[in-house]
């Protein structure tokens, strides 16, 4: 699943790469400078990319008409719907309800992670899981195509191979369930390259 080495990407994951790279090539000598290092990065980009967005780092924030404003098309449009469904009068989120993955020709997929969208009547959670939704779009945020939605535990996407693909965890309470599904260019099918995504 998403880790914070993959959330500070945006913030110069390239940077830390390198960083831990070289801290790795001293040997075994330094497991606990390269594990302070590595978390110090990973809590730097966490807090630049909360500030950012004008989210509260780790706790609920009301996103304002701005904040709103500023967020792409396809994120605008899906908190909204959530919030009719909702019935409240206000958004409030967390940091990390969406994550933008970049493809070709400027467009990029989006993910919205809804257990960290505030709902008063909580129809986006339920036992199996809250609801995601992976949406491609274009630069400027207009929803081209949703091509998944479903109430799970988790959702991470990736490029693997060229390919675009998902990751689910479907797990309940006394069961687990992963499931990985690929993107052919017209429909997500089952993905016989399991463990892709944790590889990457």
């Amino acid at each position: 699943m998403r880790s914070c080495m993959d959330e500070g990407k945006a913030a110069g994951g390239g940077f830390s790469r390198r960083l831990t790279a070289e801290i790795g090539e001293l040997g075994g000598e330094l497991p606990m400078l390269k594990l302070a290092l590595t978390l110090a990065f990973c809590l730097a980009a966490a807090d630049a990319q909360g500030r950012a967005s004008g989210v509260a780092q780790g706790g609920w924030s009301k996103l304002s008409a701005a904040q709103m404003h500023r967020l792409p098309k396809a994120v605008r449009l899906s908190l909204h719907q959530a919030q009719a469904g909702c019935g409240t009068d206000a958004i409030r989120v967390r940091n990390g309800f969406a994550t933008y993955l970049p493809t070709s020709a400027g467009r990029q997929v989006i993910t919205i992670h809804f257990e960290h969208v505030e709902c008063g009547n909580g129809q986006l959670c339920a036992p199996e899981g809250c609801l995601h939704r992976v949406i491609f779009s274009s630069a400027d945020g207009k929803v081209q195509r949703a091509i998944w939605r479903g109430k799970v535990r988790e959702i991470d996407t990736a490029f693997f191979a060229g390919s675009l693909l998902i990751e689910i965890d479907c797990s309940e309470a006394n069961r687990v369930c992963k499931r990985q599904l690929k993107w052919n260019g017209k429909s997500l099918q089952i993905s016989t390259s399991s463990g892709a995504i944790r590889a990457r």
